[in-house]
């Protein structure tokens, strides 16, 4: 009986110790950590068209994005993850503070990325399609956008945009597509596209850093 115990016990050391393959390529991202910071909130709609609100779309694709980085093993945390903005109750400058409180939250958390999610529009509406922009990993915003829309080419973000200029770590600053697009905004708008877009975010993200 006592023979018996100890091989079960053998076993079960083996069994324990075997790494788990299945999920090496899910732990990709296990020493990342990230910001996912949907644009804009409460009384600060963003672009829109219509009943259509950019502040909307934002945070569907941010709580997404932030649940398939996590799958990938990220530590991810959001500015915000419901319909308000971070601006001090009772301020004179709604907008700046937001913006303050956003970089405050983000150079504390010392990420190694930023991701801030919004949304595009323009008056000539035949433009569509994903544009990045970064400040600091240029390739890793070089690979997104090949891989997205190779349309376009990714872009350093103006030193002029207040916000980013202060954040202390890799940004991205990704327009994920038109408002003012019909085929754009039709997409935008549909759960199932939303989900789609940021999982192929998540994954791309993760194939990057899987190399370099």
């Amino acid at each position: 009986m006592k023979k018996i115990v100890i091989i079960i016990l053998l076993i079960l050391n083996v069994i324990l110790f075997i790494p788990v393959k299945a999920n090496e390529k899910k732990l990709i991202l296990y020493d990342k950590k990230i910001v996912v910071d949907p644009g804009h909130g409460s009384k600060d709609n963003g672009t829109s068209y219509k009943n259509i609100n950019e502040k909307d779309i934002n945070l569907n694709i941010s709580l997404y994005l932030k649940e398939y980085l996590q799958g990938y093993g990220a530590y991810v945390i959001m500015t915000r993850v419901d319909d308000y903005d971070l601006s001090t109750p009772n301020t004179n400058t709604r907008k700046r503070s937001d913006f303050n409180n956003r970089i405050k939250i983000i150079n504390d958390y010392n990420p190694d990325l930023v991701i801030s999610i919004h949304q595009n529009y323009y008056k000539d509406t035949k433009y569509n399609g994903t544009q990045i922009f970064y400040k600091g990993n240029s390739g890793l915003a070089k690979f997104l956008q090949n891989n997205i829309n190779n349309n376009r080419l990714s872009k350093p973000i103006s030193n002029t945009l207040y916000m980013y200029n202060k954040i202390n770590s890799d940004v991205l600053l990704i327009e994920c597509g038109f408002l003012s697009n019909n085929t754009d905004r039709n997409n935008l708008t549909n759960t199932n596209y939303q989900k789609d877009y940021s999982k192929e975010l998540a994954k791309l993200i993760s194939e990057y850093f899987k190399t370099n």
